[in-house]
């Protein structure tokens, strides 16, 4: 990041409206300030000139965390007001919680993260894709999902595309990390 959000990242007591509005202009940070919605699915007539008598979507929402499932569907019921919808909840979980900063296991990560990137501020962030991590909290509170490579334009796009890849040097900071991270704790 360049000085200027650096700086305004550290000092969002002063810099929030600031940083947030700045945050909304890009796809990719707009997903860590508000719950995201996907259209995934969707269904309607089967030829291209026949109008559709009924149509189906599916949209799949990833929640921030301090919004909640009912607060998502309170917000579709009253985008929908006036249409003729049945609203269906195919699945549902509660956003993740978010992990503390002030324990061991995170200035573990701190540390390893420093050999790799020395240049690096280390601070929590929100994941923006789904994880399986959820599943693990009801042993720990204590939950990091990351992984630290830093993947160009290329390497984003081929994330859950056709041949998905990173590059060598990433898959060997993956390696190190991981054995470095069991090690330590």
């Amino acid at each position: 990041m360049g000085f200027f959000s650096r700086m305004t990242i550290a000092n969002q007591w002063l810099l929030r409206p600031l940083l947030l509005s700045t945050m909304e202009k890009s796809p990719a940070s707009n997903a860590l300030v508000r719950t995201t919605t996907a259209i995934t699915m969707a269904k309607g007539s089967d030829a291209a000139n026949v109008l559709a008598s009924e149509a189906e979507v599916t949209v799949n929402f990833r929640i921030l965390p301090g919004d909640s499932v009912s607060g998502v569907i309170e917000h579709v019921k009253k985008l929908c007001e006036g249409y003729d919808i049945d609203l269906k909840v195919i699945s549902q979980r509660a956003p993740s919680n978010i992990s503390p900063e002030n324990v061991r296991g995170f200035e573990i990560i701190k540390e390893k993260v420093n050999k790799i990137y020395p240049e690096a501020i280390v601070t929590s962030y929100i994941t923006i894709g789904g994880t399986d991590s959820y599943k693990y909290q009801a042993v720990s509170k204590d939950i990091y999902r990351f992984m630290p490579i830093c993947l160009n334009q290329y390497e984003q796009r081929t994330i859950h595309n056709e041949n998905e890849y990173i590059s060598l040097e990433n898959f060997g900071k993956i390696q190190w990390y991981f054995k470095e991270l069991l090690k330590t704790y």
